[in-house]
């Protein structure tokens, strides 16, 4: 079997349109939780299922009739060959049958962007050459032509239809006090981002004791906006995992009839449960967390294992796992940061922007080092990127600070003033021009070299 290589935080972001100057720390883990979890769904299938639907209005057909009106003689050569002859048309992919044949130039996509590739890919969007056959002359193709007709068709018209339905429970007992909300909506992300490479139908709609609002699109703009609303769900309010459901049915029966579907239900609690609303759909249960009150529980589990083809419990013990970053996570940060403030990476929005990377940074350092088992000595790599990232904070631009109401009041000249950066840069008016006194000159001044000193000590670190 063989293992692909995981993506660094950074490039799997990408796959979503999105970088660390996009989302808050908290989504950050949930796009870590998403790839660290990603084996959880390697046996969930999304099934193609086949909407059938009826046309009111007829359509045409062509057909052959029995009449032939020519039959031209042949040689045994065949014409069915991909390679060039005259021209050369250029066209899109029909299925995944002619990626071999595509321009290299589309190859390209799957290198720097592969989720735009893959959005390519799944909307038949990827370039491919088509080289025209010669006009067959005589003596060169055996066939007997028949006359075609146009007749009316009213059979039922069929397409195929992927569908990928994410139920969330987002009810108050979903908060982060042991994270297994970052949990869940990484498992939540890893499904839609999987289904949308397979050009599926996507569909969102958290629950608590009430369904909320369904998200459904497809494509790579539809992909980004479930992606974004479901990183930003709040959480509140009760279970009922009944009603969530026979709300499903409706969503997914309601544009008429389908062959099947692919549900994903992820839950930390149970809840009373009476008859089960799915017919021909797939769902696929996750728990989330340590159920404590387990002879309440007891039948209810046993409920949704019968009613799931996938049951799975993902125990409070293996969270510290799913949300450990990398080494290499902790280095791609640091190093995108470092791109963006030298101008090689294109962070739109300014100072604020920065500093979120620069949050998400520190963030990930953070719980790599509280993943360490106690004692074991901190590895030199993450030591000098703390060391990098401390630097890389002194040389973003200050926090623009707000506009103050009105004119502060001068300080007495007997008063103790404040020792911090803000201080170093406070200037005095007199006499409409801007000075400086003795002391704040010195302290500036030393400010200055401790930063400097701060810098070439870290230099020094790295080189030995």
């Amino acid at each position: 079997m063989i293992r692909v290589e995981s993506p660094d935080l950074v490039q799997y972001l990408a796959q979503f349109g999105l970088d660390l100057s996009d989302v808050r720390p908290q989504q950050t883990f949930m796009f870590l939780a998403a790839r660290n979890a990603a084996h959880y769904l390697d046996d969930l299938e999304v099934p193609i299922g086949v909407e059938s639907r009826r046309t009111s209005d007829a359509s045409l057909l062509e057909r052959e009739d029995e009449s032939i009106l020519d039959v031209i003689a042949s040689d045994d050569r065949s014409l069915e060959s991909h390679l060039p002859a005259d021209e050369m048309d250029v066209r899109l992919i029909r299925s995944t049958e002619d990626l071999p044949r595509i321009f290299p130039l589309e190859w390209l996509w799957e290198v720097y962007f592969p989720g735009l590739f893959y959005a390519k890919l799944a909307q038949r969007e990827l370039l491919m050459p088509e080289w025209q056959r010669a006009e067959p002359g005589a003596g060169e193709l055996a066939q007997e032509i028949f006359r075609r007709e146009v007749v009316e068709d009213s059979s039922i018209d069929e397409s195929p239809r992927l569908h990928a339905y994410v139920l969330l429970d987002t009810s108050t007992t979903m908060q982060d006090h042991d994270r297994r909300g970052i949990i869940a909506r990484g498992l939540a992300l890893e499904f839609l981002r999987r289904s949308h490479r397979q050009g599926a139908r996507l569909l969102l709609r958290p629950f608590t004791d009430e369904t909320g609002e369904l998200s459904v699109g497809y494509g790579w703009d539809d992909f980004l906006a479930i992606t974004r609303r479901l990183i930003e769900l709040p959480n509140a309010g009760q279970t009922r995992i009944q009603a969530a459901l026979e709300q499903v049915v409706q969503d997914l029966r309601g544009a008429g009839p389908c062959l099947g579907a692919n549900i994903l239900l992820i839950t930390d609690g149970i809840s009373r449960l009476s008859q089960n609303p799915l017919t021909r759909e797939e769902l696929h249960t996750f728990i989330l967390g340590d159920l404590y009150d387990e002879q309440r529980a007891a039948g209810a589990i046993a409920t949704l294992k019968e009613w799931s083809r996938t049951f799975r419990r993902v125990w409070q013990t293996r969270f510290p796992e799913i949300l450990t970053p990398t080494q290499d996570d902790c280095r791609q940060s640091v190093l995108f940061l470092q791109s963006a403030l030298d101008g090689r990476s294109d962070v739109p929005g300014g100072n604020a922007r920065l500093r979120r990377v620069l949050e998400n940074s520190k963030a990930l350092l953070r719980e790599f080092k509280r993943s360490l088992a106690r004692g074991t000595p901190l590895p030199p790599d993450i030591r000098a990127l703390e060391g990098q990232l401390d630097e890389l904070e002194h040389t973003l631009p200050p926090e623009s600070a707000p506009a103050p109401a009105a004119p502060a009041r001068q300080p007495s000249a007997h008063g103790r003033r404040r020792w911090s950066r803000a201080w170093f840069a406070t200037r005095h008016r007199d006499s409409g021009q801007e000075t400086i006194d003795l002391w704040e000159l010195i302290r500036l001044a030393a400010f200055h070299v401790w930063q400097w000193t701060r810098r070439q000590y870290y230099r020094l670190f790295r080189r030995f």
